[in-house]
């Protein structure tokens, strides 16, 4: 087929044009051309057209490629609950459980599809992809498979259909419409049933979806769609579900392909090997510079990228890019994603649109890459999307197209000319690359494979975008591109870009550039043909600039404004190129060229080019005398547009900056950003690149430049690359607030990576920082690399590990240091078969980027100096070719220039070569010490060995002595070969300088070249080096020891490592190296030692072990505290029926007395603790505690050495908070000795969270419990002290009185039967006094009773009842208890009752004679109260006596009437009733025995208190005794007794005293010691002192009766003898070269001050406190000679003491004696 044959057909089946075609068509003029092919000459010869490639894109394809631009519009759910995923992403499940859809999607208003379409229409958007069921499953049409749907909500009355809406919206502007159908659908329960079997009822539900919504007419631009985006995802965590693709291609084929009766089928994305879009491998809408839209599809799995894991179906990339293939055998268009937000669906914290310039690069990245631009514009929660969003949507359309609306190569006056034209044939000519229409091209003859199109204006063209587009109808096949431009005619060609894919298009975008001719030359592999379809010459837009300017709110100032920018006169060269900011820059290779810039703001930025033959210049800003930095514009690779100097903070006013080169090395500057914003500064991320692992957290810091005034506001926001959704959470977005004043700020977390448990690679993406208001600075984006858990492996780490064993420290300027411990952690991690999976992936991590961090060494700099090494047995190579200058004296070099040279046998490669007379090496060095050095240099000489070469090494300042070496030349077969030459060199004076290289001059046996040099190998041969002291101590609980000190010392340089180890039981609380804390370390290093030091080592107790137990309490009253968190051993267990979700742990929190507890003891979990007890008995067990619900606590011991015991713990919840109470139980030690505590929680409970528990002996085994005894004691004398006493029996009160004295006079040495015996004894009182008995009386007819009925009485007491006849009555018989009394009267007494009784009364009728019963009655009353002499008075009695006698008389009087009968039974019922009753007595006699059994108690009260009761008792005796003592006395004398006893003093039981402790006074004697007999170090006399102290000391040790004090003043005394020993004068240490004091020249430091205030010796000051007497002033003390094993104990060391103390023991007490001696 004819060329314009297929043209035509291409034209009417593809129907397309470029995206954005030229207004117009401008005549394109054809010259006659010196070189190539116009239009003119090419003639219509019907050539054949090249033969298209197997692999083509089919119709949608094409025009999708084409089209360039889609949108996609994410809504539902997430958008109202501000989600990207709406599911939980640790278990995969529904988020949204629970909740309607009424409840998940709440929109209110009317969705507005047609603001979105037309928008997107307007801005040259050509499709939309809508997601109708994202992962979370929810429908946004009305599906009939499932309730979880737009139809289930309230959004029009539940009428409504979102996918309806946009559609129609589409169908009015005729644009393109995609599908996204999630295949995931976490929401679904049948995803992933049967095992995610292929034939599950998954498939089928979502093909059911699928065809509801493909085959309704009112979805889809005019019903169809033209893509189905199916999204790969299936469950990050495993692959639950096996998808149908077959059949779900069929059902989307069916009604949107061929067979529906469409052009071609509908693209899928997603879709294993039917996926013809393809993911771009990120989401930053970036495809890489090399991009094929072909793929491979081999045994049915689809290649899209190298990267990409054995066995995606996807074919998704791991390294960010999905490249495609030269060779690929399937069509795939590359599709970019991007967000215009910061997310896919919106949010009030993710709706700020991106800039235009991040749009502009997506375009250019994407679109100008070969791929498609997919960018996604979310609606908000009220179904609009934000006006900010629109406008930004809008502005991008609209540079779109400004940008490529003219086409300067078809501009008038334009040559188009090709190198070569297919056949010369007016098809293929190369104005077809210009003509619009896509389906022509320019081509070459076949054979031809690369070829180019030259555009020639006649006058220059300034432009900054180069677009070329290839045929891809026929395939893609230029695999190299390079398109170069003339300033003029005259002008050598220069390369704006070269590369190797074209593709759809290709777009080049650089700075201006003004030129008058354009050259593209394109190239493809063997049997292929190069096929432009179009190629475009523009001018970009002013937002789609190449952004060479400043952020926003920046100064931008060119290199070429003169008005700013001052260039001393010679020296500097303007350059004009597409690659410097603002296509400009201008550079110097003069030393001391300058300029100056002047600039008002805070903070200053120049920017230029690296190069590798740039070199250093010194910037100074405001003061011109004092640099302000050196800059090294030097690096290895070439670049543009670089940050070469950035400034501190400065004032906000005007500055001026000032540049000077220092040396011939080039200089190049391209522009200068100022910060100006009155001092607010701008935000800047601290880093530009990151590294995290998966499952972590990572933290920035963010740091505020150019001022701190005021308050800034930004957001640091996630950017997915080739990391997405599943990779980290892209919902992390943090507010970034400064206050006033306010420098950096940390933001953490400020990214998470999530565990992804596949191996997808290595993944990234980017943290961006945005605000409303122009406050970002330069580094606005940081790039966060989360490393593959499952890629890192021990494997992995030890080629890692063998990689960074082979590079040489001498090698690297920079990062060594911090190499050199990453590599010794991953050496001690792959060490550790233990180590887990995370620490060696963090080894890893650390390692490469310690790695990638080090900076090779190109040269030696006054910053960064080769180092002479003085330590012995050390070395340092100097590399010859890091000369820091190599200058040569081109008139003496004889065109042999001095050079470096690579060399295969070369230590580095590479050597200096060709040193002839004049030229010289230096090298910037630092020399610590003066001294001899030994030196070994490596040489290549050829030389006669008459003439031998030669070099003479000198320093400019003649720090190092000049030496001249001569070397032999070596030779193998003829050639020179490298030798060593060894010699020595003197540094004369240490510190910087510059050794100076040079042939010595030409003579006799030397021909005044040097040799070859390799390198010089320099170690210290005769250097002087000093001794420091390094002084240890060791607080109490542990022990620090070195092997690496002689006599306390080391040697300057070298290294000394202390031991630091806990004793048993204890763990190390802090080490101090000189005074500062360096955390709990088992050992410190001092490393290159160059001063003395001081290392301390505390220790904190730990636990309890078996050599350092528990100790229960000795002496009873002391209490013992068991920490809970010093368990020996803590048992987690796993059984069934224990909780084993509740690990028993130590928890702290600030509640707990030691700021820690034991935590979640469940059922048959254990703490143990090793303890002593030496006292067997009973202990008080006070435990503090918190519980939120009832828990019990069991105590046991492994051996039953103490018996079983729990305790209850209630609920010590108030409200929602825990309070912390106590427990209290006692618990049985029953066997001394050690053991070990269990506790648990029993029967299936759990026990509370434990404090601490408090451990109090109250008895021991040998003492007797008197708790019970004292209980029922307690309980008597609620009886005997009850205001209702009497109606006890007064006798059995006064027994049981008498029993609880004697109970009280027990003590604990009283046997305990005898103790069990008294407390039964008074039980059974207690019982007896309260036994209760019953007396029923009862009358008959003529009388009464009283009382009457049943009355109930105590045993042991008395009862009267009293018996009244009535008138005409008289007592007929009295029975009792069925017995008649023989004698009547009207009283009967029951005594010491200890029975129930029964009294009856019987009356008869007086009779007509005289009545004399009644007589009779009162009378026998009457004797009875007669014989009751204790009751009454003698005087009463003696009345009562008398009418007894006389009433006796009447009765025995026959002839007595009735009225005398009457009138003497009157009178003696009147005298009965005048008895005056004695005082009663029993509660004072009461009184009285309970007073005197508390008076015996003479060693508990206090003699002053029973003197007073005994007083208080005698008084009351004798009222007790007084027959007439009135009641009122006797009650007197009942209080008094009462009030003395209430009043009696207990003895104050003294403290027992805590156990002496001796350690401390052990580790002084021992230290002591260690030091006594050194004579050689000190002075007789103090070392005299110090032994006294010592043998005063161990006296105390062997007294076992000493006391505490006694100890502490043995310690105090000892310890200042030791400190107060007297350095013999000629051992003073004069050549510590740190000391700028020399003994010799200053009076002696160890003299002490002789002024007392006041001279007495009996009371003057010493510092504060009373020493007998004597002041002590300005001591200075001396260190300690140490033996070569430094070992201290407990005791620290104590400095500044002054006197010393001798100890003197007699009769047990010590006596503190202080002596100091003049010394003059």
């Amino acid at each position: 087929m004819r060329k314009k044959a297929l043209s035509m057909l291409m034209g009417l089946v593809l129907g397309v044009t470029t995206i954005f075609s030229s207004v117009g068509t401008m005549g394109v003029t054809v010259y006659a051309a010196e070189n190539g092919v116009t239009d003119a000459e090419c003639t219509d010869k019907d050539t054949a057209a090249p033969t298209p490639d197997d692999t083509v894109p089919d119709a949608n394809q094409y025009k999708y490629q084409k089209d360039e631009l889609a949108a996609f519009c994410h809504f539902g759910p997430n958008t109202f609950n501000e989600l990207e995923w709406g599911f939980d992403q640790s278990t995969q499940k529904k988020l949204y459980a629970g909740r309607t859809p009424d409840q998940i999607f709440t929109l209110e208003s009317d969705f507005d599809a047609e603001t979105l379409v037309t928008t997107l229409k307007n801005a040259g958007f050509k499709k939309l992809i809508v997601t109708a069921k994202h992962h979370d499953g929810f429908c946004i049409w009305n599906s009939a498979y499932t309730d979880y749907d737009i139809a289930s909500t309230s959004y029009k009355n539940g009428e409504g259909d979102i996918l309806a809406e946009i559609s129609a919206a589409c169908t009015a502007a005729n644009m393109d419409m995609g599908l996204y159908l999630s295949p995931w659908d976490v929401a679904e329960s049948t995803f992933g049933s049967d095992g995610g079997s292929i034939n599950n009822a998954y498939n089928e539900y979502y093909n059911n979806q699928l065809e509801e919504i493909l085959s309704n007419p009112k979805y889809g631009n005019k019903g169809h769609f033209v893509e189905v985006w199916m999204d790969g995802a299936n469950g990050y965590n495993n692959v639950p579900q096996t998808y149908n693709f077959e059949k779900w291609f069929a059902t989307i084929q069916k009604y949107e392909g061929k067979e529906a009766g469409y052009k071609a089928d509908c693209m899928l994305f997603g879709a294993g090997t039917h996926t013809t879009v393809r993911w771009i491998g990120n989401e930053n809408g970036f495809a890489d510079d090399t991009t094929w839209a072909k793929s491979r599809i081999s045994n049915g799995q689809i290649y899209n990228d190298e990267s990409q894991r054995a066995g995606d179906y996807k074919g998704d990339p791991t390294d960010g890019y999905s490249n495609g293939y030269e060779d690929g055998n399937h069509w795939t268009v590359p599709e970019a994603d991007a967000r215009i937000t910061s997310g896919w669906f919106w949010g009030t914290q993710k709706n700020t649109p991106r800039t235009l310039t991040n749009l502009a690069e997506m375009y250019f990245r994407s679109v100008g890459h070969n791929a498609t631009l997919l960018l996604n514009v979310p609606p908000n929660n009220e179904g609009k999307v934000d006006q900010a969003i629109l406008d930004r949507v809008v502005e991008f359309g609209q540079n779109v197209q400004d940008t490529f609306r003219t086409n300067l190569a078809k501009a008038n006056g334009t040559t188009i000319t090709a190198s070569n034209v297919r056949g010369n044939d007016i098809d293929f000519k190369p104005g077809n690359a210009v003509d619009d229409d896509d389906a022509t091209y320019w081509t070459t003859d076949d054979g031809t494979t690369s070829g180019s199109l030259t555009i020639k204006w006649d006058s220059a063209k300034r432009f900054d975008v180069v677009s070329i587009e290839e045929a891809i109808q026929n395939g893609q096949h230029i695999n190299s591109y390079e398109v170069e431009y003339k300033e003029n005619d005259n002008a050598s060609w220069q390369t704006m870009e070269r590369g190797v894919t074209v593709g759809s298009k290709r777009l080049i975008r650089t700075s201006p550039i003004s030129a008058t001719q354009i050259r593209i030359t394109v190239g493809t592999s063997t049997g292929k043909v190069p096929q432009l379809s179009e190629v475009g010459v523009y001018k970009a837009s002013k937002g789609f600039q190449l952004s060479g300017a400043a952020p926003d709110g920046m100064d931008s100032t060119s290199v070429n404004d003169t008005t700013k920018f001052k260039f001393s006169p010679s020296g500097w060269n303007p350059q004009k190129g597409p690659t410097y900011i603002n296509g400009q820059n201008t550079w110097s290779n003069k030393a001391d060229a300058s300029f100056t810039y002047e600039f008002d703001g805070t903070k200053v930025y120049l920017m230029g080019t690296k190069d590798p033959n740039h070199g250093q210049a010194d910037v100074y800003i405001d003061n011109m005398d004092t640099p302000v930095a050196t800059i090294d514009t030097h690096d290895t690779v070439r670049s543009t547009g670089a940050k070469i100097f950035e400034s501190a903070d400065l004032e906000n006013g005007h500055h001026t900056l000032k540049l000077v080169a220092k040396t011939t090395a080039a200089i190049g500057v391209e522009a200068a950003y100022v910060i100006n914003n009155g001092g607010k500064g701008m935000l800047e991320i601290e880093n530009e690149t990151y590294t995290m692992n998966e499952n972590s957290d990572l933290a920035v810091k963010i740091k505020r430049v150019g001022g701190t005034t005021g308050e800034i506001t930004a957001k640091l926001e996630p950017n997915p690359g080739s990391a997405i959704q599943k990779h980290f959470n892209t919902e992390l977005i943090s507010t970034v607030q400064f206050a006033n004043g306010e420098s950096e700020k940390v933001i953490s977390p400020a990214a998470h990576a999530n565990r992804v448990p596949t191996t997808d690679g290595d993944v990234y993406f980017t943290l961006e920082l945005s605000s409303s208001s122009p406050v970002i600075g330069l580094a606005s984006s940081a790039k966060v690399t989360i490393l593959d858990a499952d890629a890192i492996t021990r494997d992995s780490l030890n080629t890692l590990i063998t990689e960074s064993e082979g590079l040489k420290e001498h090698l690297y300027s920079e990062g060594w240091d911090a190499f050199a411990k990453a590599l010794k952690t991953a050496q001690e991690v792959v060490a550790n078969e233990n180590a887990t999976d995370a620490t060696i992936r963090s080894a890893y991590t650390e390692l490469d980027k310690a790695k990638a961090a080090l900076k090779v060494r190109e040269k030696y700099t006054e910053n960064d100096r080769f180092n002479f090494p003085w330590r012995a047995e050390t070395s340092a190579k100097l590399e010859a070719e890091f000369a820091t200058e190599m200058t040569d004296d081109t008139e003496a070099n004889n065109g042999y220039p001095i050079q470096i040279n690579d060399h295969a046998q070369a230590s580095n490669r590479k050597y200096v070569n060709a040193m002839g007379p004049k030229d010289t090496l230096k090298y910037a060095y630092h020399a610590d010490k003066a001294g001899t050095y030994h030196v070994v240099m490596r040489y290549l000489s050829g030389s006669d060995p008459s003439t031998k070469n030669s070099i003479k090494i000198t320093e400019a300042g003649g720090k190092i002595a000049e030496q001249e070496v001569i070397v032999d030349p070596k030779k193998e077969s003829n050639k020179p070969v490298f030798a060593d030459a060894e010699f020595d060199i003197e540094v004369v004076t240490p510190g910087d300088g510059m050794i100076v290289i040079t042939p010595p001059k030409k003579k006799s046996g030397l021909d005044g070249n040097g040799p070859g040099i390799d390198y010089f190998i320099i170690s210290p041969e005769n250097v002087v080096l000093d001794k420091f002291a390094i002084t240890a101590t060791a607080g109490k609980g542990g022990t620090i020891t070195t092997k690496d000190l002689t006599d306390g010392k080391i040697t300057e340089g070298e290294n000394a490592t202390f031991t630091i180890t806990p004793n048993s039981g204890y763990e190390i609380a802090d080490v101090k190296v000189d005074g500062q804390s360096i955390g709990k370390k088992t050992s410190y290093t001092f490393s290159d030692v160059d001063k003395a030091h001081k290392i301390e080592a505390t220790f904190a107790f730990a636990n309890y072990t078996a050599e350092n137990p528990f100790k229960f309490p000795e002496t009873k009253g002391v209490t013992s505290t068991l920490e809970a968190e010093h368990a020996t051993e803590l048992i987690n267990s796993n059984d069934s029926d224990s909780d084993p979700n509740w690990p028993l742990t130590i928890t702290s929190e600030g509640w707990a007395s030691n700021g820690k507890f034991l935590n979640c003891m469940a059922y048959k979990d254990y703490a143990k603790y090793a303890y002593t007890a030496n006292v067997p008995g009973i202990y008080k067990v006070t435990g503090t505690y918190r519980a939120g619900a009832l828990n019990k606590l069991a105590f046991s011991e492994e051996g039953s050495k103490i018996e079983a015991a729990q305790v209850d713990c209630p609920s010590t919840k108030e409200g929602n908070n825990l309070t912390v109470k106590t427990f209290e139980l006692n618990i049985e030690v029953k066997t001394a000795g050690a053991g070990t505590l269990v506790l648990t929680a029993p029967d299936t409970n759990k026990a509370p969270q434990l404090d601490k528990l408090d451990i109090q002996l109250i008895r021991t085994a040998s003492e007797a419990d008197l708790t019970d005894l004292k209980a029922t004691i307690a309980e008597a004398e609620e009886i005997l002290n009850a205001e209702d006493k009497d109606k006890y029996s007064a006798t059995a009160l006064v027994e049981l009185q008498e029993m609880v004295n004697a109970g009280k006079a027990f003590t604990e040495n009283t046997s305990q039967a005898d103790v069990d015996e008294k407390k039964a004894e008074i039980k059974a009182k207690i019982a007896d006094i309260q036994t209760q008995f019953t007396i029923t009386a009862t009358a008959g007819e003529g009388g009464k009773i009283a009382p009457e009925a049943t009355t109930t009485v105590y045993k042991g007491t008395s009862k009267v009842f009293t018996i009244t006849p009535d008138k005409g009555y008289h007592i007929e018989s009295i029975t009792v208890d069925g017995e008649n009394v023989e004698t009547i009267a009207t009283e009967y007494a029951f005594e010491d009752i200890v029975a129930n009784h029964t009294i009856e009364v019987t009356f008869a009728k007086d009779e007509l004679t005289i009545a004399k019963e009644n007589l009779l009655a009162t009378i026998n009353t009457a004797n009875k109260k007669l014989a009751e002499t204790e009751q009454y008075t003698p005087s009463s009695l003696k009345d009562l006596e008398d009418a007894v006698k006389a009433a006796q008389a009447i009765y025995d009087d026959p002839n007595a009437d009735q009225d005398k009968v009457d009138k003497a039974k009157a009178n003696v019922e009147a005298k009965l009733a005048a008895l005056k009753a004695k005082a009663k007595k029993d509660a004072l006699n009461l009184a009285i025995i309970a007073a005197e059994g508390d008076a015996a108690l003479v060693d508990k009260y206090t003699e002053e208190s029973i003197e007073k009761l005994q007083k208080e008792i005698k008084a009351a005796k004798e009222v007790l005794a007084d027959e007439n003592a009135s009641q009122e006395e006797v009650d007197a004398a009942e209080k008094a007794v009462q009030a003395a006893q209430k009043a009696l003093v207990e003895k104050e039981t003294p403290k027992p005293e805590a156990p002496v402790k001796k350690d401390e006074l052990k580790a002084a004697v021992e230290d002591a010691t260690k030091v006594v007999g050194d004579t050689e170090q000190y002075t007789e006399e103090s070392l005299a002192a110090l032994q006294s102290a010592i043998d005063a000391a161990n006296a105390v040790l062997q007294n076992p009766e000493a006391t505490q004090a006694e100890i502490d003043a043995a310690v105090k005394a000892v310890k200042e003898a030791k400190e107060a020993l007297k350095v013999k004068e000629d051992k003073k240490d004069d050549n510590n070269k740190g000391d700028d004091k020399k003994d010799d020249d200053k009076k002696d430091d160890n003299k002490k001050d002789d002024s007392n205030s006041g001279t007495s010796n009996n009371g003057s000051s010493n510092g504060g406190s009373n020493n007998n007497g004597s002041s002590n002033k300005n001591t200075t003390s001396t260190a300690n000679k140490t033996s070569n094993a430094v070992k201290t104990g407990d005791a620290a060391n104590v400095a500044g003491v002054a006197g010393v103390a001798i100890l003197c023991l007699a009769t047990g007490s010590v006596v503190v004696l202080i002596k100091r001696k003049r010394i003059r």
